[in-house]
């Protein structure tokens, strides 16, 4: 029997036709030779994946029918008795169930697969299925979840236009001539008039949705989703006007929702009238001063209309602050030519910055919570290694919220080569030291006047016209002397003030920039301090600082060729260091500066310009980073469910029940706890009060504030639970899948169609096996036995005789439940134990 276990994935359908074609010639030869072997599980696995291939190639439909042809009830070969199946398999089980007339439950499986996987155009089926003289025997109630949610569903996620290469166009194309069927039978419905214009409007069609969408506001004038595609259609057409006055109608229908107001305004920056799109975004931020993007567009159109100086320069100052949003930087550019380094200065790129960004944002109630004694470490697990100044970026955006104590530690599957913690080369002024693993801070603090000054220099906008001129007087002011306390600020940037508006990360980088352009003016090139602290920048571990040091560089060259001369030469050679595999923060900084010194021949130049475009286009591939862990008082949330689920079991054996209990009155915490405290380093009394509290309380307060993590938190003491009766984790993954409906059920009949096999010839082992040793219910006949003494009524006797009740017996059962997913054998003994 050919392997059960292989099912195609399908995520991994191959994009080129080359290849995909190979791979269904390979398949249906696969099904084919299953198929003659009377194999007609393993076939019609393997027929299914071909049509997840070719859903609408004639040859390979054939294929599958003559397969599943073959089995007296084809039905029996796509199983759904228990959870989900796959994509493949629910596809082939709605082709049966229309070839037996069963379409209703055809259309409500096959659109379950078409949500699951859009980019496999199955869609085209209903379109053939539902031909005008079938659709009248079909309920509206069956259609309107399957045929008509499902679309629009997929389609909400497509954007306007669509990306030449998405896949999904191909069954919204179908699903649009699926509404316009509907519509001639089901006229009442208005879904199917939105529905359709929104489908069309995504597939470039604009005079389509046009006459679909009016012909539904005919017909529903009060309709305020009907107004609102209707705007669209006349926005995407050109007619402003037209979109405004269904945006009127729109908010009359209903006047706290903004968002017609909001596309009516953007008709007309699309048809180029600045001026009335200035007036409606000058009314949205009147209703609504934080409407999302409404700022930033007033003042583009605003100065688009005008000239108005002060809206180009909020527009500046938005980019500053905002780098991350492309609307404000697509503004900005536009109206201020981006010379990065020169008239912008980009944020940092690294893959970690962005999630403990996003990270930063959601622990802030936790901090304000937990007040500043509350202290936070977060865990990314990354491909490669990031820039240790994200670490410090994110401590500083903690302290900024008030928290006392904040770390990130990375841990990475691959350091590149060169290792970027390591120098360089041989370092005057260390900013930085290795510790074992990890890099440190040289300097433990920052100077508070050095802070302060540099602070002063970073608020101010950039642009090396003025902020150059500004640094050289600083410098001046501050003098050689200041070496030192200036170099202490590269790692312990100034916390940021909230007024200024920079987040902790993007101002971080702006000060380690300001610092590094004032160094460069501390005393002569030649013999004062300024070579000496961009070398020691640029020659210790690859971080944002060796960026800021490139970037004083790139000053100090631009105005003078001695400098250049000297310049180049490094830059030449950090080239070379750049690791082939990872992430390194300062390579876009070195390849935008050195070719903003200018003056380049023709290959050097283009050589530049080459290297930057690979840059940004490999960008997505640099680093990974996997979902943050974080950590209150050193433990992750893994560890705090098992310091939990132990502490629960000694306050319970005590008498406590909960954290609501009596606990607070004690004088002293029970020895028991002080022990499984002390395991875990967890302090039993509340850092606030004092009183017996043996808890994490920045763990509590993120449990209760966030359900799905107090679902993760519950679901980690069920699985320990499970683990210390003697299930694996493999065990209760197989189990998980059938709970949560990700069970191959095309795999899973294969196997207990194998476990039949061996059970049937003697070869599957002892027939009552031992599966829990040492445990009240340790042999299969044991659990049998439960079973049927609660079948036959007597629940309290079937437990009773193993020494449980129902909630240590609802435990036995998962552990159970989770052998039995997991061995087809064990399950084949076990159903036939069963029978009476």
């Amino acid at each position: 029997m050919s392997n059960p276990a292989e099912t195609l994935d399908p995520s991994q359908i191959p994009a080129g036709q080359t290849e995909r074609r190979d791979l269904a010639k390979a398949i249906q030869a696969k099904a084919m030779e299953a198929f003659g072997r009377g194999e007609l599980l393993t076939a019609t696995l393997h027929a299914s994946d071909l049509l997840m291939l070719y859903p609408n190639e004639r040859a390979y439909l054939e294929t599958f029918d003559e397969i599943v042809s073959g089995a007296g009830d084809p039905l029996s070969l796509f199983p759904v008795s228990s959870g989900a199946v796959h994509v493949a398999t629910a596809a082939g089980r709605a082709r049966v169930l229309m070839m037996s007339r069963r379409l209703p439950e055809a259309l409500d499986i096959l659109s379950a697969a078409i949500e699951a996987a859009p980019h496999v155009p199955y869609f085209h089926w209903i379109l053939r299925w539902l031909q005008p003289p079938i659709i009248p025997t079909i309920p509206w109630d069956t259609l309107f979840p399957t045929v008509v949610k499902v679309p629009l569903t997929i389609a909400l996620g497509v954007p306007v236009p669509p990306h030449d290469d998405d896949l999904r166009v191909i069954n919204l194309r179908a699903a649009a001539d699926v509404f316009e069927a509907l519509r001639a039978h089901f006229e009442a419905e208005s879904i199917l008039w939105y529905g359709e214009s929104l489908l069309r409007r995504r597939l470039g069609e604009p005079d389509r949705t046009i006459a679909v969408a009016e012909g539904g506001v005919a017909r529903w004038p009060n309709d305020w989703r009907l107004r609102t595609g209707l705007l669209n259609a006349y926005r995407d057409a050109s007619r402003p006007e037209d979109a405004l006055a269904q945006a009127r109608e729109a908010m009359r229908l209903s006047p706290d929702d903004l968002s017609p107001l909001h596309d009516a305004a953007w008709a007309f920056i699309d048809a180029v009238r600045p001026g009335d799109a200035a007036q409606l975004f000058a009314e949205l931020v009147e209703r609504d001063p934080s409407y999302p993007g409404a700022q930033s567009c007033l003042h583009y159109t605003r100065f688009k209309a005008t000239g108005n100086e002060e809206d180009r320069q909020a527009l500046i100052r938005m980019r500053e602050r905002r780098w991350d949003d492309d609307q404000v930087r697509s503004f900005a550019d536009e109206v201020d030519e981006p010379i990065p380094y020169v008239t912008v200065l980009p944020g940092p790129g690294d893959a970690a910055l962005s999630a403990a960004s996003h990270l930063a944002r959601e622990l802030a109630h936790v901090i304000r919570c937990c007040g500043r004694g509350g202290s936070l470490q977060i865990h990314l697990r990354m491909r490669h290694l990031d820039s240790p100044s994200v670490e410090l970026a994110f401590d500083l955006a903690m302290k900024a919220l008030g928290a006392a104590q904040a770390s990130m530690v990375f841990e990475v599957e691959e350091i590149q080569q060169p290792d970027p913690r390591d120098d360089k080369a041989q370092v005057s002024t260390p900013v930085w030291r290795r510790e074992g693993e990890s890099v440190v801070p040289a300097y433990a603090e920052g100077d508070p006047a050095a802070q302060a000054a540099i602070a002063e220099l970073a608020r101010t906008p950039f642009r090396r016209d003025t902020w150059d001129p500004a640094a050289r007087a600083l410098a001046e002011r501050l003098g050689v002397g200041a070496y030192h306390q200036l170099m202490s600020v590269l790692t312990n940037p100034p916390v940021p003030d909230e007024a200024e508006g920079f987040d902790a990360f993007t101002w971080a980088w702006r000060c380690q920039v300001a610092t590094a352009v004032v160094l460069s003016h501390l005393g002569p090139w030649d013999t004062g301090s300024a070579r000496a602290a961009l070398y020691s920048m640029v020659y210790g571990p690859s971080d944002w600082v060796t960026g800021a040091a490139i970037v004083a560089f790139g000053w100090r060259a631009h105005e003078s060729e001695a400098v250049r001369a000297e310049a180049e030469p490094i830059f030449r050679w950090l080239r070379t260091l750049i690791p082939e595999r990872g992430f390194t923060a300062w390579e876009i900084v070195l390849a935008d500066v050195w070719l903003g010194l200018g003056a380049h021949d023709a290959a050097t130049r283009e050589d530049l310009e080459g290297w930057i475009e690979r840059y940004h286009a490999s960008l997505h591939e640099k680093n990974v980073v996997r979902p943050p862990e974080r950590r209150y008082q050193g433990l992750t949330l893994d560890d705090y469910a098992r310091f939990s689920a132990e502490r629960d079991a000694v306050l319970n054996e005590a008498g406590y029940s909960d954290q609501s209990g009596t606990l607070d009155t004690l004088a002293t915490p029970p020895q028991a706890i002080l022990d499984v405290c002390a395991r875990y380093g967890v302090d039993p009394r509340h850092p606030e009060t004092g009183a017996v509290y043996p808890y994490i309380p920045e763990w509590q307060e993120a449990l209760n504030a966030e359900p799905r993590l107090m679902d993760r938190f519950l679901g980690i003491q069920r699985a320990l639970a499970l683990e210390a009766m003697g299930v694996s984790g493999q065990e209760k993954a197989a189990l998980d899948q059938i709970t949560a409906g990700q069970q191959d059920m095309h795999l899973r009949m294969a196997q207990q169609q194998q476990a039949q096999r061996q059970v049937n010839e003697g070869t599957a082992g002892e027939p009552d096996p031992e599966v829990f040793p040492g445990q009240p219910v340790a042999r299969l006949s044991d659990y049998v036995a439960i079973l049927k003494g609660m079948q036959a009524g007597d629940m309290a006797g079937a437990l009773g005789r193993y020494g449980l009740d129902m909630m240590s017996y609802g435990m036995v059962a998962q552990a159970w439940g989770a052998k039995l997913a997991a061995d087809p054998v064990l399950n084949d003994k076990f159903a036939r134990m069963m029978q009476p």
